[in-house]
C-alpha cells in the first residue's frame, strides 16, 4: 500500500478595514506547510469577492479555480529540483496581500543500478524519432487547462504496494542516467487499473516507452498517466469516475515484467503521485 506521512496544514485569516464599522475578510488554508521536492501544495481560499484570488510561487503565477459558493482552490507543483529551504507564497484577495510560508524539506532520493539489454538503452535513429514525436505530443497535452473535474481525495490505482518510488535515479548499463518521474506498483498481468479520480481520457495509445498508455485530464492542469497496460478499457474522449477501471496491468513498452507505472503531471511538472494522494480536500 502507499506509504503514510503526516503533513501539517495551516489556516490564515486576513482582515482589512474598508469603512468605519465595516470590515472585509478572507481566510486561506495551505496544505502541507512542510513538503518534499516533487510534492503538491493545495491552497483553499474562502472569500466574499466575486473576483478570482491571485497568487505566486517561485516567480510563477498560480491560477485559482472556483469550487463552490465562496470557495476557491489552487494546486501548486513543487519541482523535484527545488532546493530545500523556506519559501513564500504570495496570495491576494479582496485587495489584501499576504504571504504564506512553506518549507521544502531536504530529501535524498535513492539511486539504482540497472543492467538491461543494450537495445533498451541505446535507441536506433528510427526509435529516437518516434520518442521525440511522442514527447512533443505529450507536451501539447500538458498545456491543456480545463475546469476542475476531480472530486475529493485521490485514490490509488491498484490495491498493491509501490515497488519503486518517485525520484529514484537510475543508472542503466553504467552509462545512461534517468530519473524515475512516477511510481511503479506491483501488479500481475491483467490486474485491473483504476482512475485515481474523475476526469476525461485524453489519450489511449501504444507509446514507445510506456506501451499501452492512458492519460486522464482531471482539470486545473492536472493529468494522471497509466503505462504498460496489457489492454485498454477506455478510449479518448471518455468521461471516467474515480475508481473506474481504465485498463489492465501488463508489460507493454519498455517494461521487463508486469507492473503499473503511474505518473502525475501538474501544470507541466512531474510530481509524486503519493504526495497528491496524501492531500485532504
Amino acid at each position: 500500500m502507499l506509504r503514510k506521512f503526516i503533513y501539517r496544514s495551516f489556516t490564515i485569516f486576513a482582515f482589512i478595514l474598508v469603512l468605519p464599522h465595516c470590515s472585509s475578510a478572507f481566510n486561506v488554508n495551505i496544505q502541507p506547510t512542510e513538503i518534499f521536492p516533487g510534492g503538491v501544495i493545495f491552497l483553499k481560499l474562502i472569500s466574499e469577492s466575486p473576483d478570482l484570488p491571485e497568487a505566486a510561487f517561485l516567480g510563477n503565477k498560480i491560477r485559482f479555480y472556483k469550487f463552490k459558493g465562496n470557495e476557491y482552490g489552487a494546486l501548486i507543483p513543487v519541482d523535484i529540483e527545488t532546493p530545500a529551504g523556506d519559501y513564500s507564497i504570495s496570495v491576494k484577495s479582496e485587495g489584501i496581500g499576504i504571504g504564506l510560508k512553506v518549507k521544502i524539506m531536504p530529501y535524498e532520493f535513492a539511486e539504482k543500478k540497472m543492467k538491461l539489454p543494450e537495445e533498451k538503452v541505446t535507441l536506433s535513429s528510427e526509435d529516437s524519432l518516434r520518442v521525440e514525436r511522442e514527447f512533443l505530443m505529450q507536451e501539447e497535452i500538458w498545456k491543456g487547462v480545463s475546469d476542475k473535474s476531480w472530486d475529493g481525495a485521490f485514490t490509488p490505482p491498484t490495491d498493491t504496494e509501490v515497488s519503486e518510488e518517485f525520484g529514484v535515479t537510475r543508472l542503466m548499463n553504467e552509462k545512461k542516467v534517468s530519473v524515475h518521474k512516477g511510481i511503479d506498483l506491483k501488479a500481475s498481468n491483467g490486474e485491473p487499473v483504476k482512475a485515481i479520480n474523475s476526469g476525461k481520457v485524453v489519450l489511449n495509445e501504444d507509446l514507445f516507452y510506456g506501451g499501452n498508455t492512458v492519460i486522464i485530464d482531471h482539470g486545473m492542469g492536472l493529468f494522471s498517466v497509466y503505462m504498460h497496460l496489457s489492454k485498454f478499457n477506455v478510449k479518448a474522449g471518455d468521461a471516467v469516475a474515480k475508481g473506474d477501471v481504465i485498463g489492465f496491468a501488463g508489460m507493454t513498452g519498455r517494461a521487463t515484467g508486469p507492473h503499473l507505472h503511474m505518473s502525475v503531471k501538474l501544470q507541466g511538472v512531474s510530481v509524486n503521485p503519493e504526495a497528491l494522494m496524501r492531500l485532504e480536500f
